[in-house]
């Protein structure tokens, strides 16, 4: 069986989310590249510097990052990288908004996700709760300006071989999967993750498009990228992935299990999503926990309309879920 490139090295670094640590992916050659850059914390930037060391590197010495996704446990140290080495950033171009001002693209998103909770009949506690949550994030990162961007069928040099640059949006809308098809290596950082079930967040569109569908992309790009037919994956947290086709058969089957869950909740009734989220999901505690659930909702609400399955009707300012019955979809 292929295995992954020799100079192509695991640094786990601790974060301070539930999710545990983070993986980062040292490329040794020319350029010295970081796949992904861990959350601004000091214990990050400790075990960063430690790996690095093992492997007779400095984060001086480093060139080129290549971040994968705008979440804060993957580009919180970026910026203090780029200071202190002068490295070349590149990111998907949906990514740069929060790189290059978090708070900015923060507040310019509020209208998108306040009409969303007005419409699903979120409570204000809960709408001033996650908004708490997300402007604590700002603390775990740096702004970064000056990132230049990759895209689908791009191709890059690191670690002695080719890597194809893959748009895989689901997670978040930004994220890219990179693969190297002479190991069958894919570097799938948290769309494919071995133990957990990435979450499909909800996000604004690029411009005035419509709201994109995380979870249909998700499921989508699943797909896609089991149809590489890697050897292994190796994930932004967690272990490696040796039966990619086999992980994507049980996610696919997870989110199955949770849209007939939605379904039952819905039979005879006429939802909101909050309405839908707090059954499904009763002991959500933070602002975060329920931002992540009403994503997933949301999602599966998207999953279900595609498919005919459920329809939302409006009044009083609020969107309501209702299950379609076989024979009007038939009609």
């Amino acid at each position: 069986m292929p295995s992954p490139p020799s100079h192509l090295h695991l640094l786990s670094l601790p974060t301070p989310f539930p999710v545990g640590a983070v993986n980062v992916y040292l490329a040794e050659g020319d350029p010295l590249t970081l796949i992904d850059a861990g959350p601004k914390d000091e214990p990050a930037r400790a075990a960063l510097e430690d790996g690095l060391a093992a492997h007779g590197h400095r984060v001086e010495d480093i060139r080129r990052i290549v971040l994968t996704h705008h979440h804060v446990d993957h580009i919180g140290l970026a910026a203090e990288i780029v200071a202190r080495s002068g490295a070349e950033v590149l990111t998907h171009p949906y990514n740069l908004p929060w790189l290059e001002d978090y708070v900015g693209a923060r507040i310019r998103n509020a209208p998108f996700y306040n009409q969303i909770w007005d419409e699903g009949g979120v409570p204000e506690q809960i709408v001033e709760m996650m908004a708490r949550a997300s402007e604590g994030v700002a603390q775990w990162l740096d702004p970064l300006t000056g990132a230049n961007t990759i895209d689908e069928g791009d191709t890059l040099a690191f670690a002695d071989r080719e890597w194809r640059v893959h748009h895989t949006p689901g997670h978040a809308g930004g994220l890219i999967c990179l693969w190297e098809p002479l190991s069958r290596t894919l570097l799938s950082n948290d769309h494919l993750l071995r133990d957990i079930s990435s979450n499909p967040v909800m996000e604004p569109p690029v411009g005035q498009g419509p709201r994109p569908k995380r979870l249909v992309e998700y499921l989508r790009e699943m797909r896609r990228m089991a149809g590489l037919d890697p050897a292994i994956a190796l994930p932004g947290h967690g272990e490696a992935i040796h039966d990619v086709p086999g992980l994507v058969r049980k996610r696919i089957a997870f989110h199955r299990r949770r849209a007939e869950k939605i379904l039952a909740t819905l039979d005879g009734e006429r939802l909101t999503l909050w309405e839908l989220t707090r059954p499904l999901f009763p002991r959500l505690s933070t602002g975060m926990d329920f931002f992540l659930a009403l994503s997933e909702i949301q999602g599966h609400l998207d999953l279900l309309a595609e498919s005919g399955e459920v329809e939302p009707t409006g009044a009083d300012g609020l969107l309501r879920w209702k299950h379609r019955p076989m024979s009007k979809r038939r009609g």
